[in-house]
C-alpha cells in the first residue's frame, strides 16, 4: 500500500463499521416488513421469529469497501487478487441469497460450491504444498486440485453447520480473521491483511446485532460468504509472489478453526453410521450437546469464542517458538478437545 494511503485506509474501515450497523438496522426492519425471517422449527436454538439474510449486509459492505481499498494498493498483482476475491464473492452471496430465499437442497448448493471452487483454483488460488514442521515442505504436484476444492468445501460447509447459536460463527470468524491479520502484518502479506481487516470490521459491526439474544441470522448468504473468504485468504500465502505466509499455510487456519471442522468431521461420521445423508440437518451438533448438558445458548457461544481464541493464541504461537514445540502443544490440546466431542457424542457414535 502507499504510505500515505494508511489513514484513508484506516478511514475506510470506520466507515465501514458504522455503514454496516445503519444498514442492518435498516434491514431488520425491512425484514419484518417483507417475511424475509427465519421461523422456529424442531432443530432451532431459538423460539422466536428472527429476521435472517444479513449476510447481504456484511458480506456486500465489504466487498465495496474491498473495491475501494485498491485506490491505494500499488501493487498489480495485488490489486488483481483483490478483484477475483470480489468477482467469486459476489457469486457465492448470490448463491447464499438464493438459499435463504427458496432453501435448496444441499446436493445443488454441493454442485455449487464444487464450481466456485474449481474458479478459485482456475483464479490461481491452489494449495500447491504442506506445511512439514519437521522438515522440507511437501508438495501436492497434481493433487493440487481436489485439494484445494476439498478445502473450499470444508470451510464453507463447516461455517454453515456451526451457524446455529446466535454470533456463534460471526465470533469465531472474527477471531480467525484477527489472526490472520497479525501473520499478514508479520510477513508483509498485504493481500491478506486488507481483507482480513476490513472483513474483521464488518463482522464487529453485524455482531452488534448477532449477539445473543440475535435480533437478526446471518443465514446462508453468511456463512457461505465467511467460509469462502476465510478459506481463499488461508491459501492466499501458497502463491509465490505471496511466500512471506507460506511457512505456515494451512497449518495456521486448520489450528484456528479446530471447532468447526472438528463438528463438521463428528457430524459427518455420526451421518455415515446412522445411514443417513451426510448433508441432513439435524439437532446433534456440538452446540446442541453443550445445551443439553445444561449451558445456556449464551454461554455456550462465548466457550466456543474462548476455545477459539485459546487455539488462535496457539496459532500465533508458530511466529514466536518452533513450530515443532507448537505442534506437540496444538497436539496435546486437541486431545483434550477431542475427549469433550467424544463424551459429547458418544451416544451417536458408539449406541
Amino acid at each position: 500500500m502507499k504510505d500515505d494511503f494508511t489513514w484513508l485506509f484506516c478511514l475506510l474501515g470506520i466507515l465501514l463499521y458504522f455503514t454496516v450497523k445503519y444498514l442492518t438496522k435498516l434491514y431488520i426492519k425491512y425484514s419484518y416488513k417483507h417475511n424475509i425471517l427465519a421461523y422456529p422449527i424442531e432443530r432451532s436454538a431459538h423460539k422466536e421469529i428472527i429476521p435472517t439474510g444479513g449476510g447481504l449486509i456484511f458480506a456486500g459492505s465489504f466487498l465495496i469497501a474491498l473495491f475501494v481499498s485498491t485506490i491505494g494498493v500499488h501493487d498489480i498483482v495485488i490489486r488483481e487478487s483483490i478483484y477475483k476475491i470480489i468477482f467469486v464473492g459476489l457469486s457465492v452471496l448470490f448463491l447464499g441469497f438464493i438459499d435463504d430465499k427458496y432453501s435448496l437442497k444441499a446436493r445443488y448448493k454441493l454442485v455449487m460450491q464444487i464450481f466456485i471452487s474449481f474458479i478459485m483454483v482456475g483464479l490461481g488460488f491452489k494449495i500447491t504444498y504442506f506445511t512439514n514442521p519437521f522438515g522440507s515442505q511437501i508438495m501436492l504436484h497434481f493433487f493440487s486440485i481436489p485439494v484445494t476444492v476439498l478445502w473450499y468445501l470444508v470451510m464453507m460447509n463447516s461455517i454453515n453447520l456451526i451457524d446455529g447459536l446466535d454470533g456463534l460463527a460471526s465470533g469465531i470468524a472474527m477471531i480467525a480473521c484477527l489472526i490472520l491479520m497479525v501473520f499478514s502484518f508479520y510477513s508483509k502479506n498485504f493481500l491478506v491483511f486488507i481483507n482480513s481487516f476490513l472483513f474483521f470490521i464488518s463482522l464487529a459491526a453485524f455482531l452488534k446485532y448477532n449477539y445473543p439474544p440475535a435480533k437478526i441470522f446471518m443465514g446462508d448468504s453468511g456463512s457461505l460468504f465467511i467460509g469462502f473468504i476465510l478459506s481463499s485468504l488461508s491459501i492466499a500465502g501458497n502463491e509465490v509472489q505471496f511466500k512471506g505466509l507460506t511457512t505456515f499455510t494451512l497449518l495456521v487456519p486448520i489450528t484456528v478453526m479446530f471447532i468447526p471442522f472438528g463438528d463438521t468431521f463428528f457430524a459427518i461420521i455420526r451421518r455415515i453410521k446412522n445411514k443417513q445423508y451426510i448433508f441432513k440437518a439435524d439437532k446433534s451438533h456440538l452446540h446442541h450437546k453443550m445445551i443439553e448438558l445444561g449451558l445456556s445458548p449464551k454461554a455456550v457461544t462465548l466457550l466456543c469464542w474462548f476455545i477459539t481464541l485459546i487455539f488462535g493464541i496457539i496459532a500465533l504461537g508458530y511466529l514466536f517458538v518452533g513450530k515443532q514445540i507448537m505442534l506437540i502443544v496444538l497436539v496435546f490440546v486437541s486431545l483434550l478437545l477431542i475427549g469433550l466431542f467424544f463424551y459429547l457424542y458418544k451416544k451417536e457414535l458408539f449406541k
